[in-house]
């Protein structure tokens, strides 16, 4: 066999394993998803590749300090909504002057304001603007 029909027919051969490879990959998110016993929210097919949407696991979060918070930003929606796009603000000293519900908040919940200063993503969801 001529060398150049060589290298053509193992490219080809190649060409032709490539989707099977990526099928593979596929199937191990599905997989690896069903062994954590988590109920998928939906998957998405995009040619070769499957997103499949799991829940994500609680176990590093303290439920007891996300509920207290909850409890204030259900009555404070608007320092919610700030500190959500802006989570830096709960180390500002003047935005904490002009909301003292929350400064008062965090002195009796010293633990919550480092939690949120770690993770602020555990604490708000940033709901999305208008056109997004």
């Amino acid at each position: 066999m001529h060398p150049t029909a060589a290298l053509i027919a193992t490219g080809f051969a190649l060409i032709l394993t490539l989707p099977v490879a990526g099928q593979d990959n596929n199937n191990s998110v599905v997989v690896q998803s069903q062994k954590q016993n988590a109920k998928p929210f939906g998957a998405v097919q995009d040619g070769n590749t499957t997103i499949v949407f799991a829940p994500a696991h609680s176990r590093n979060i303290d439920t007891a300090r996300l509920r207290t918070w909850d409890n204030f930003a259900d009555s404070h929606s608007g320092i919610a909504r700030a500190l959500a796009y802006k989570p830096s603000l709960i180390n500002d000293p003047r935005y904490l002057k002009s909301h003292p519900d929350l400064n008062a908040f965090f002195q009796a919940h010293p633990d919550i304001k480092s939690a949120m200063s770690e993770n602020p993503g555990n604490f708000a969801a940033i709901p999305p603007r208008p056109g997004e």
